[in-house]
C-alpha cells in the first residue's frame, strides 16, 4: 500500500477500535480492498482485527500485551475461520492499532496477505523479535518436565492427578505420595529453587518426593503436545488436560507445544529429615520471625540420595 493509504487503514482501524462496543460486533475494513478481506472487531474486553485463513491454520501465541489467536466466528450469516491479533490493553489501542495496520495491509499484489496466511507463526516471530525482551515467554521445558513425572507414574499404575498448573502446593498427587517437580536446561547445576518457605513443606500424610529432570533442546526430544497424546492415550482425559495447559498458556496452537526437548536425567529425592529444606517448623516460634513473609532459598542436591524416575 502507498503510504496514504497505510495512514488510511491505520486511521479505519483507530475509529473502530473507537467506536465499537463489546457485543461482539465486527467492522469489514474497506481500505485494504478486494479480495483482502479484513476486519476490526471489539468482543467483551478485547479488540483488535481479524482476516480468514484456511480452516487447517491453528495459531495460539502471546507477545507483550498482545495475542494471536486463530478462532471460528460467524459475520453477517456467514461463517468465518479467522486470525485475529488482539489486546485487552484499552488505553494503549492507537498504539495497538500500528500493529494491527501492518497485519491486515494486504502489500504490493497481496504478497504481505499471502505471506501472513501462509506462515502466521513467521509474521509473529518477527514481531517477537521486535518486542524483545517484552515478551512472555513459555518455558515448555518446565511444563513439559510436570509431564513426562506425570505420564511415568501412570505408566507404573498409579493414579496421579495434576496440580501444578493451577498453583498448588506440590505439582503431582496421588493417593500415597506428593511430587514437587523441577526442571532445568543447566546441564551440570543441581541447584534448585525453592519458592516460598512452604514448597517443601508437607501439609499431608503423603510422603513428599522432589524430582530433578535436565533437559536439552533436541529435534529427537518430546514436546509438550507429543506426551499430551501419550497421557490421554493412558487414560488421562482430553478436555481436562488442555484445561490445565491453557493454565500454562499452552493453548493448542501455541509454538511452544511442539518445542523438543531430550530429557538428559531424572532424578527423584525424598523430602524427608535428612533433606535441606526450610519450612516454618525450622524456627524455634514455629512460624517465620515477625516481620519476615516470605522466603526463597536455594538447595543444592550433589551428593544427595536419591533413585532413578522417567526414564532417559
Amino acid at each position: 500500500m502507498r503510504e496514504m493509504d497505510m495512514l488510511e487503514l491505520l486511521n479505519e482501524i483507530r475509529t473502530g477500535m473507537a467506536n465499537l462496543d463489546r457485543r461482539g460486533l465486527m467492522l469489514r475494513l474497506q481500505s485494504p480492498g478486494e479480495p483482502f478481506t479484513a476486519w476490526v472487531f471489539r468482543e467483551d474486553d478485547s479488540f483488535g482485527v481479524a482476516v480468514p485463513v484456511p480452516e487447517q491454520v491453528c495459531v495460539s501465541e502471546r507477545f507483550a500485551g498482545a495475542r494471536l489467536v486463530t478462532v471460528d466466528r460467524t459475520v453477517s450469516g456467514i461463517p468465518w475461520h479467522l486470525l485475529r491479533l488482539e489486546s485487552s490493553c484499552y488505553a494503549l489501542r492507537n498504539e495497538f492499532a500500528v500493529v494491527c495496520a501492518q497485519m491486515v495491509d494486504p502489500g504490493p499484489e497481496g504478497v504481505s496477505r499471502i505471506a501472513l496466511v501462509s506462515d502466521p507463526r513467521g509474521w509473529w516471530e518477527n514481531w517477537r523479535q521486535l518486542l524483545g525482551n517484552a515478551v512472555v515467554n513459555v518455558t515448555a521445558y518446565s511444563v513439559l518436565g510436570e509431564m513426562l513425572a506425570l505420564k511415568h507414574l501412570l505408566e507404573t499404575g498409579i493414579q496421579p492427578a495434576w496440580k501444578g498448573p493451577a498453583a498448588a502446593s506440590v505439582d503431582i498427587e496421588t493417593p500415597g505420595s506428593d511430587y514437587e517437580v523441577k526442571s532445568t536446561l543447566t546441564r551440570y547445576d543441581m541447584r534448585v529453587h525453592i519458592a516460598g518457605q512452604f514448597q517443601l513443606a508437607s501439609t499431608t500424610d503423603r510422603k513428599l518426593f522432589l524430582v530433578h529432570q535436565r533437559f536439552e533442546p533436541s529435534p529427537e526430544g518430546a514436546s509438550v503436545d507429543a506426551v499430551a497424546e501419550h497421557l490421554v492415550a493412558l487414560g488421562m482425559k482430553r478436555e481436562r488436560l488442555e484445561q490445565l495447559l491453557e493454565l500454562c498458556d499452552l493453548e493448542p496452537g501455541n509454538s511452544a507445544r511442539y518445542e523438543t526437548y531430550k530429557l538428559l536425567d531424572s532424578r527423584s529425592f525424598a523430602v524427608d529429615s535428612d533433606f535441606p529444606r526450610i519450612t516454618p517448623e525450622s524456627f524455634v516460634t514455629g512460624a517465620l520471625p515477625a516481620g519476615i513473609v516470605r522466603l526463597e532459598y536455594v538447595v543444592d542436591l550433589s551428593g544427595l540420595g536419591h533413585t532413578r524416575f522417567c526414564r532417559t
